[in-house]
C-alpha cells in the first residue's frame, strides 16, 4: 500500500441560516473560507492529492480551491443531485468519486468532513497511522452521535472500490453503517476511535456555530503568537485573523483588529482600537489610537497616528511620521517625512525629508479623472495649503502658509498663492451704524 493518501473533502446539507451548502462552506472564519481549514489541515500530511466534493461551488470559487496547497493537488468534484438535492456526504461523496478511487486502487482513501474547522493535521495523522497499523479496510474516527454526520473515515481503497457499485444502487439508504456491514460480511475489520481533542469536533452547522468556532481558532491563533513571543495585552479584545503573521517582541494593546494576510513585523506597538486590513509594517513600528490602515505599507520605525487613515496604495517610509487626522490614498511618503496634524495626501509622491503642515490638501481630483502630485526631498509645505494637481514641488521649495498652488514650484523656490491682505480701519464701526439705522423704529 502507498504511502500516500487521497483526502477526500466533503460538503455537506445547506445549513440553518445559510443560503445554500456552497454559501455555508464558503462562510467567512477568521478572515478565510470555512472550507480552507480542513483543506490545510488535510494538505499538511503530504497526500497524494486533495479532492473537494461540494454541492455546485460557484466557478470563482471552485477555480480558487483548486489552486495547488504546496505541492500538493487540490481539485473539485462537482457532486450529483438525488432525489432533488445534493448529497455531499461521505459515502455518497465516495460514489461520486468512482473512477478516481479505482483509478487509486493502492493507496487509502481519508474522508474528511468540510464543516469540521477545528480538526488538526496530527489527529488526522494519528487516524490515518493507527488504521495503517491495525490493517482495517475501514477505520472510523467518531465525533459524534451521528455516525454518518459527525465522523472522519479512513478507507482502504482495494477494499472499498468493488462496493462502489452496490453503494451507488442502495441511494440514499447507504450511509457509513450500511458500509461497514458490507466490509464485515466480506470478513474485512472495521476500526472505531474516538477523536482524541472534543474541541476539534465542532461540526459549523448553522451561523451560531460560526462564531463558536472563531472564538476557538481565535485563542488557538493568540496562544500561538504568545508562543512566538507576541504580547497581546487583552486576548479577549484582541482579533488577529488566522493568515496574519507578527513579529516577536510586538505589543499588541486591547480592542485592535488586524485582518487579512496582514503581516506586522518585530518590536511594534500597535495600540487600542486599531483596525489594520492586509497591510504590511516592519520592524519597530508604532501604530497609535484609532487609526485605520488597509492595503498599504508601513516600513522600518515610522509612526501612524493617532486618528490616521491610511487608504490602499499607501505606503509610509522609515522613520516618517503620520500624526493625527491625516490621511492618505495611494501615496507613497519619504523616508523622516512628516504630516504631523490634519492633511489630504492623494496619489502623491513625496520624498524625504518634507515637512506636511497642517491643514494641507492635495487636490488631486478635477472631475474627470485622479492626477498626481509630487514634493521633491527637502520641500516645506506651510500649513493651510491647497496643492493642485497635477503639480510638481522642486527639491527644497516652500510653499508659504495659506497657498493655492496651481503651477509647479522650482528647486529651493518660495512660492505665495495667497490674495493680498487689505485691512479698513474702523469698518466694523461704521457698520454696526449701518445696520442700526436699517432696524430703527419709525417715529
Amino acid at each position: 500500500m502507498s504511502a500516500k493518501a487521497i483526502v477526500l473533502v466533503h460538503g455537506g446539507g445547506q445549513g440553518a441560516g445559510f443560503a445554500s451548502a456552497w454559501d455555508r462552506l464558503s462562510s467567512p472564519l477568521l478572515g478565510r473560507p470555512l472550507i480552507s481549514y480542513v483543506a490545510d489541515a488535510a494538505a499538511r500530511l503530504r497526500p497524494a492529492s486533495i479532492l473537494l466534493a461540494l454541492a455546485d461551488p460557484d466557478a470563482a470559487s471552485a477555480a480558487a480551491l483548486s489552486r495547488p496547497a504546496g505541492r500538493v493537488r487540490v481539485s473539485v468534484l462537482r457532486c450529483r443531485s438525488r432525489r432533488g438535492r445534493a448529497t455531499p456526504g461521505m459515502v455518497s461523496a465516495l460514489v461520486d468519486a468512482s473512477p478516481i478511487i479505482r483509478k487509486n486502487r493502492s493507496r487509502d482513501i481519508l474522508a474528511v468532513p468540510a464543516d469540521r474547522p477545528l480538526v488538526q493535521s496530527k489527529t488526522l495523522k494519528g487516524l490515518l497511522a493507527s488504521h495503517r497499523r491495525k490493517g482495517c479496510s475501514l477505520t472510523i474516527l467518531s465525533c459524534g452521535p451521528d455516525l454518518e454526520r459527525d465522523s472522519i473515515a479512513v478507507f482502504r481503497a482495494e477494499d472499498v472500490a468493488p462496493l462502489l457499485p452496490a453503494l451507488a444502487r442502495a441511494g440514499g439508504k447507504a450511509g457509513l453503517a450500511f458500509l461497514a456491514a458490507m466490509l464485515r460480511a466480506r470478513g474485512r475489520r472495521v476500526g472505531l476511535t474516538e477523536i482524541p481533542d472534543a474541541g476539534e469536533a465542532l461540526r459549523v452547522a448553522g451561523r451560531a456555530d460560526l462564531a463558536r468556532a472563531a472564538g476557538l481558532l481565535r485563542a488557538r491563533k493568540n496562544e500561538a503568537l504568545a508562543r512566538r513571543g507576541v504580547t497581546l495585552l487583552d486576548p479577549q479584545s484582541t482579533w488577529i485573523d488566522w493568515e496574519a503573521k507578527v513579529g516577536a517582541g510586538t505589543v499588541i494593546y486591547p480592542l485592535v483588529v488586524i485582518e487579512g494576510a496582514s503581516v506586522i513585523g518585530k518590536g511594534c506597538r500597535i495600540s487600542p482600537h486599531v483596525h489594520i486590513m492586509r497591510s504590511w509594517a516592519g520592524a519597530r513600528v508604532k501604530v497609535l489610537s484609532s487609526t485605520v490602515i488597509e492595503d498599504s505599507r508601513v516600513e522600518d520605525d515610522a509612526q501612524v497616528g493617532p486618528f490616521s487613515r491610511l487608504r490602499p496604495g499607501t505606503v509610509i517610509k522609515a522613520s516618517s511620521k503620520v500624526g493625527n487626522f491625516v490621511e492618505m490614498k495611494n501615496t507613497v511618503f519619504g523616508p523622516r517625512s512628516k504630516a504631523q496634524h490634519l492633511s489630504y495626501l492623494g496619489d502623491s509622491l513625496v520624498e524625504e525629508d518634507v515637512n506636511i503642515g497642517a491643514g494641507t490638501i492635495t487636490c488631486n481630483y478635477d472631475g474627470v479623472r485622479k492626477n498626481r502630485t509630487y514634493i521633491g526631498s527637502g520641500a516645506f509645505i506651510g500649513s493651510g495649503t491647497e496643492l493642485v494637481a497635477p503639480l510638481k514641488v522642486g527639491k527644497q521649495a516652500y510653499v508659504a502658509a495659506g497657498s493655492t498652488i496651481t503651477r509647479d514650484v522650482g528647486p529651493a523656490s518660495l512660492a505665495i498663492g495667497r490674495a493680498r491682505q487689505v485691512e479698513k480701519p474702523g469698518w466694523v464701526i461704521e457698520r454696526l451704524k449701518k445696520l442700526q439705522k436699517r432696524t430703527r423704529p419709525p417715529k
